[in-house]
């Protein structure tokens, strides 16, 4: 699979976060860790990683993909 997104060192922090707690959650003003008080990332960067293949949305959760495991690491 080719990515159109590349991994840049602002992704890096959402994808330990997903890999830590399985998934990230999305809330009104950015994308959020499972009972954290400030977001992982904004909306709009957790909408690229999924264009790009690092995470996958279901419906409000984020969840990191093979690839964005890897890229955790």
């Amino acid at each position: 699979m080719t990515n159109s997104v590349i991994l840049i060192p602002g992704m890096l922090k959402p994808l330990r976060l997903a890999r830590v707690y399985g998934f990230l959650v999305e809330r009104r003003d950015g994308v959020y860790h499972l009972g954290g008080s400030q977001p992982a990332c904004s909306l709009g960067l957790a909408q690229k990683m999924v264009e790009g293949g690092w995470l996958v949305k279901h419906g409000q959760r984020y969840e990191p993909t093979e690839q964005g495991l890897k890229a955790a690491e």
